[in-house]
């Protein structure tokens, strides 16, 4: 199983979809990176692609638990 993929959200941080090589799509813009299941990176306004309820982490596949969006890199 593959475990370097994008998980893209639309504008307004909903439908993900989770791709394994880049996805240009007009409707899903934003997305998180992940590297061996760990987030490592991500594009858009944090509030739209951070997926907690306060809007200020993400999961981490690899860990089991949400990590601070602020770790990451913005691409």
């Amino acid at each position: 199983m593959t475990k370097n993929f994008r998980v893209y959200v639309d504008r307004g941080g909903n439908m993900p979809q989770l791709r394994h090589s880049e996805w240009k799509c007009a409707t899903h813009p934003y997305y998180i990176r992940y590297i061996n299941d760990r987030p490592v990176a991500y594009h858009g306004p944090i509030n739209v692609v951070a997926q907690n309820v306060s809007r200020d982490s993400v999961w981490c596949y690899l860990r089991c638990k949400f990590v601070s969006i602020n770790s990451l890199t913005a691409e």
